[in-house]
């Protein structure tokens, strides 16, 4: 079973959410159930509605919230890792693209964004502060391309 979910549609649907759903809201965006249900997750943007950043999509899987109050219903919440895999290869899968897309190795197509740190090794709390230094599509530097200083 594969789930295709944006993650940052938690975050910011938690108002409403909790307005409208007093008392279920704990049933809604359990990315975390899905995974450990066994199910594949292949994260989108859903834009326009949501931002279009795939990392602003990893940092709400992750952190669940969008501004300084506490993940909303955190226990939901996804590593990482996990989301990463969401944004990347699963939606390759998903779409049956996985032998051209979804990973950075010899004969894919490469679309990849340089970020100025590591998302696997850096605290969950500085994923709002990550920048997004370069973007390649298809191989080809689309937004600054290097030498980067």
């Amino acid at each position: 079973v594969a789930a295709s979910v944006q993650f940052s549609h938690a975050p910011s649907d938690r108002d409403i959410a909790d307005r409208l759903w007093a008392g279920k809201t704990h049933l809604a965006y359990a990315y975390r159930s899905l995974l450990e249900s066994g199910a594949l997750l292949a994260n989108g943007s859903d834009a326009p509605i949501e931002e279009l950043d795939p990392v602003a999509g990893i940092r709400a899987g992750v952190l669940r919230t969008l501004d300084e109050r506490e993940g909303w219903h955190a226990e939901q919440a996804i590593s990482v890792q996990q989301a990463l895999a969401a944004t990347t290869v699963n939606p390759a899968w998903l779409t049956g693209d996985e032998r051209r897309r979804g990973k950075l190795v010899p004969g894919y197509l490469a679309d990849l964004v340089v970020l100025d740190r590591d998302l696997l090794s850096c605290p969950p709390a500085e994923l709002p502060d990550v920048q997004v230094i370069a973007t390649m599509l298809g191989g080809r530097w689309v937004h600054n391309p290097p030498p980067w200083e």
